[in-house]
């Protein structure tokens, strides 16, 4: 089961970027949801559930995982 801030985070990636591979950049999930240590921790969870890969230090990168999560609403 996921937290808080990181079903919030796959809300947001489902609503601005619905496609496997999409990539969006810290900057812009610090600009949504603030700059909260929690944002950094939802990520890390999501990266571990293999739902976004981490291709460098500012950005997320969804998955084919995270996208079928999306598509099924089942995280």
């Amino acid at each position: 089961m996921l937290s808080e801030m990181a079903s919030e985070i796959l809300a947001y990636l489902r609503d601005t970027h619905r496609l496997p591979g999409a990539r969006l950049r810290i900057t812009t999930l610090d600009e949504r949801f603030g700059t909260d240590p929690a944002v950094a921790v939802a990520i890390s969870e999501l990266a571990r559930a293999g739902y976004v890969a981490t291709p460098d230090a500012g950005t997320i990168e969804l998955t084919p995982r995270g996208y079928e999560a999306l598509v099924s609403g089942r995280p």
